[in-house]
């Protein structure tokens, strides 16, 4: 049995630890959305107990991507508080600078299905880092400060 996602749901509050991805690749970013959405996302998902959030990047891109990543470093950390349908949200995310191990395991450019059938409902996308104003995606800080990243770890507290 797979140990349960840092996630913890009350009537009216979400308390969620989650892990992203930022990878790069000639000047673009791997994206994601839901099949049916319009916002998008870096990829990434809950921790799960137990789990450094490195960890859960190595396991997530596994498993929606069929890819093994390595993680660099962690650039970001952010606490969302937002609204999750009718409950209150606090979210509490680390981002970390990723690469491919093996480049051939994803398409390089263009947009394509998760290659997971648990996860086939994701759409990934690689999207040109100066275009990304064009988009409606989270974080909304990424626009500005994925062609400046820090040497060391930022910290963003974002309110919706």
């Amino acid at each position: 049995m797979r140990d349960r996602d840092w996630l913890f749901a009350y009537e009216n509050r979400i308390h969620n630890f989650r892990s992203t991805g930022v990878l790069l690749n000639n000047g673009k970013v791997l994206i994601q959305r839901g099949i049916n959405d319009t916002e998008f996302a870096l990829p990434g998902g809950h921790v799960i107990w137990g789990e450094t959030s490195a960890e859960t990047l190595v396991r997530e891109y596994k498993e929606e991507l069929g890819a093994d990543i390595s993680v660099d470093r962690l650039i970001w950390v952010e606490e969302v508080f937002w609204k999750w349908g009718a409950r209150e949200a606090h979210t509490i995310c680390h981002y970390h600078l990723v690469r491919l191990t093996n480049s051939h395991q994803i398409p390089d450019y263009g947009s394509f299905k998760s290659l997971s059938s648990d996860e086939s409902k994701l759409i990934f996308q690689w999207v040109n880092i100066n275009g990304l104003q064009d988009y409606k995606i989270y974080p909304a800080f990424l626009k500005d400060k994925i062609n400046n990243l820090s040497e060391g770890i930022e910290h963003f507290i974002t309110r919706e």
